[in-house]
């Protein structure tokens, strides 16, 4: 790998990859606002949890989408048929 034409921004592999990234971002930012508010539509409850359980909640929601996202990303990777 030609780590120089990887981080040379005009390069074809750093624009691949920063698309890369930002399709993953977008997912993740996606999974986790679409999780919230699937939770709170399921589970009214969720209004009344100690501050503690906020912040576990938030940060299960976070960790697993971004999770999910980068699983996602691998199958579309490898399974991806180049035009």
């Amino acid at each position: 790998m030609d780590w120089d034409e990887i981080l040379n921004p005009l390069s074809p592999l750093y624009q691949d990859a920063m698309y890369e990234q930002q399709q993953l971002v977008s997912m993740q930012d996606g999974l986790i606002e679409a999780t919230k508010k699937m939770i709170e539509t399921v589970y009214p409850q969720l209004y009344h949890l100690e501050s503690e359980g906020y912040k576990e909640l938030e940060s299960v929601i976070i960790t697993e989408c971004v999770k999910f996202s980068c699983k996602i990303n691998e199958v579309i990777n490898r399974y991806h048929i180049n035009d």
